[in-house]
């Protein structure tokens, strides 16, 4: 495995320069093994059993058909997080800059995990019924049970929050703040090139906010095909948006600071793991970095 890495520093360094992977810590390592451990934890957690809340057969929230979903989960899946990789790793490498590529993919990653460990064990333990519960019970009166596919109706009971929407808002609302860290559409005091169409503040604010418009489609998408009641899709959103915003500041500075647009520092990522601070100071053990100009910002 050791020979294995080496190697691969080594193809890195021919193709990106010899201080390509000076930023790097084996602390980050660290950082990979628990989002993935997280994400592995969700999905055990989604296994586990399901809160079986008592229901009315004359109750109108849960009557709705059983109707076709207009995008499947692993779609959904694929797209929020396969975009973001793919976006960050074609700006990194235009930009020739490895640690670009790493820290946005592992921020994708992690928000992915923290977003999947808090969806599924709130889908668990709440156990809100689906719009379309009866239909996939189909109960029968003689045998006072539901007779409908055991799937179907256990996947009934776990309607808050959203998973589609958490989803979906977790990868782009990541993206979002990727585009707005690399343009500053959404730090309006920093001045925008004169005489070029992408230094048009509306175009690189539309451009940002494109990703969300689809996080949004996908989410209405989810009440009109009554697979969710609307403040499952809500919550679920509102939960993506907060685990892409945290993970992404985690690595990333904030698209909001004036400060973090300097000529020198703009769209470049947070160095977690350094031996010296920015005035050149010894440190020992575990330290956030590259913090500083947030804090100026303020």
């Amino acid at each position: 495995m050791a020979h294995v890495f080496e190697t691969f520093k080594r193809k890195i360094k021919e193709l990106y320069g010899e201080e390509s992977l000076e930023w790097w810590d084996r602390s980050y390592i660290v950082d990979w093994l628990v989002a993935t451990a997280v994400l592995f934890l969700a999905y055990f957690v989604e296994g586990l059993p399901v809160f079986e809340r008592d229901f009315k057969l004359d109750d109108p929230l849960i009557s709705h058909p059983h109707t076709h979903q207009r995008i499947s989960g692993h779609t959904n899946v694929l797209i929020a997080l396969v975009v973001p990789m793919t976006a960050s790793g074609i700006v990194g490498g235009a930009r020739s800059s490895v640690v670009e590529i790493h820290h946005g993919i592992l921020a994708a990653w992690s928000g992915r995990a923290l977003n999947s460990i808090i969806t599924e064990a709130l889908k668990n333990r709440v156990g809100r019924l689906r719009p379309d519960f009866l239909a996939r019970c189909a109960w029968d009166a003689a045998a006072q049970a539901c007779t409908g596919n055991a799937g179907d109706i256990t996947d009934g009971r776990r309607s808050f929050p959203s998973g589609h929407s958490s989803t979906a808002f977790t990868g782009m609302t990541f993206l979002t703040l990727f585009i707005a860290g690399k343009t500053a559409s959404l730090c309006f005091s920093v001045p925008g090139p004169p005489r070029s169409i992408l230094g048009s503040r509306l175009v690189r604010l539309m451009l940002t906010l494109s990703p969300l418009a689809w996080a949004t489609w996908v989410a209405i998408s989810r009440v009109e095909d009554y697979r969710h009641h609307k403040e499952d899709v809500i919550v679920g959103s509102t939960i993506g948006a907060i685990s892409a915003a945290i993970c992404y500041l985690i690595f990333w500075p904030s698209p909001f600071a004036a400060a973090n647009f300097r000529m020198e520092s703009t769209g470049r990522p947070r160095l977690l793991y350094q031996k010296h601070d920015l005035r050149g100071n010894s440190r020992d053990g575990y330290e956030l970095t590259g913090l500083e100009h947030d804090v100026e910002a303020v």
